[in-house]
């Protein structure tokens, strides 16, 4: 997406440069009684109204897809994800008093491993004792 409006926003300087080269010639007006600096800023003026409308339609989806509904009372929260490539994604659930180890791709979503949240967390303080170490 951003390779898009990278591409846009190019074209867009791209034809202000163009009406710029253009607007240097000496010129009498055009038929209406306009001179070509009018029409520049109104080419300028109208890409900044289309590029901004990208801009804001990328944002505003980008947050949507983000944003995950929240239920009070619910028992099951994703507590890590990570991206495999290739459409495969692992995630790391809280179910109850469990920890679900889950494998996702195209073929839909397989449990990898189950553990109790007691084991989970024990096993992410070691992880994380040998990380610090390793800082050091």
């Amino acid at each position: 997406m951003r390779t898009l409006l990278k591409a846009v926003s190019s074209a867009g300087l791209l034809l202000l440069v163009g009406f710029g080269c253009a607007s240097a010639q000496p010129e009498q007006g055009s038929a209406a009684g306009h001179s070509s600096l009018y029409y520049l800023l109104q080419a300028g003026i109208s890409l900044a109204v289309v590029v901004g409308l990208i801009y804001a339609i990328y944002f505003g989806l980008r947050r949507l897809s983000q944003a995950a509904p929240t239920h009070k009372g619910d028992r099951l929260r994703v507590v890590e994800s990570r991206h495999l490539g290739g459409g495969r994604w692992v995630y790391i659930l809280e179910v109850a008093d469990r920890i679900l180890i889950v494998g996702g791709g195209n073929e839909g979503l397989r449990t990898l491993a189950e553990l109790p949240r007691d084991e989970y967390e024990r096993q992410s303080a070691n992880s994380e004792e040998h990380t610090s170490y390793a800082d050091n």
